[in-house]
């Protein structure tokens, strides 16, 4: 059982016999450097999700919560040219680290 929820109403269903749709507009768009160091950046407080990609030509690692973070091999994962689609808390904040390449982190805001 998986439940989602979005503007204070909460949806359950079975994952594998249901399908969850939710439609996104596109807010702010940001850039964060990945580099060999740990980057931060700090999103719009009222965000509550974001689309993010990479053109590193490699993985990178990264992290997102509330405050300042800090990205490390031992934080989540992102694939070269994967795309994720993340709830994020109010007042969230990202970090990102290189995998073995530096490059762009692609930050998408979205709002409902």
């Amino acid at each position: 059982m998986a439940s989602i929820t979005t503007g204070g109403n909460t949806t359950a269903g079975d994952s594998v016999a249901q399908s969850l749709t939710s439609v996104f507009g596109v807010g702010v768009a940001r850039e964060l450097a990945i580099g060999a160091a740990s980057t931060n950046i700090a999103l719009t407080p009222t965000c509550r999700f974001i689309s993010i990609a990479t053109r590193a030509g490699t993985h990178v690692h990264y992290a997102i919560g509330v405050g300042a973070q800090t990205a490390s091999t031992a934080t989540h994962y992102l694939l070269a040219n994967e795309r994720l689609t993340l709830a994020v808390p109010p007042n969230a904040q990202i970090a990102v680290i290189q995998g073995s390449a530096s490059g762009t982190l692609h930050i998408s805001e979205l709002t409902q």
